[in-house]
């Protein structure tokens, strides 16, 4: 983290931090939402893990360098970045879920769940 991604964590972090790995590869980034609602890369997290006990030690070290407590989070639909920035920071006022995992994992349920694809189709129009 440079010091303007830390200036940023700083003044933002305490509203909405967005945190995600990067597909197929184990880059966490952290964003914070700025005044125009756009995200900000306020840090990144290179690992060989994605695990909440590497996510925490990263955490740690991030932790001594701002101070924060954001209301919101918003995360993937695994529990390792909740956990870990539990463990750390505490816990936020509220959880969200990203909206494309969310989509993803309704996909992948209702092709479990369901097997005709036009009945998928349909049951993917009602969520």
């Amino acid at each position: 983290m440079n010091s303007c991604q830390r200036e940023k964590l700083n003044f933002y972090g305490n509203d909405t931090i967005c945190l995600d790995f990067t597909y197929g590869f184990d880059l966490a980034t952290i964003l914070v939402l700025d005044d125009k609602r756009e995200g900000f890369p306020a840090a990144f997290i290179l690992s060989n893990r994605q695990d909440s006990k590497a996510l925490s030690l990263a955490f740690v070290v991030i932790k001594e360098h701002v101070n924060i407590s954001p209301k919101v989070m918003m995360t993937d639909d695994t529990e390792s970045f909740p956990n870990a920035w539990r463990t750390v920071f505490g816990v936020p006022v509220k959880r969200l879920l990203c909206t494309w995992h969310m989509d993803r994992s309704w996909r992948r349920n209702i092709s479990k769940l369901i097997k005709k694809p036009e009945i998928q189709v349909e049951a993917y129009k009602v969520v």
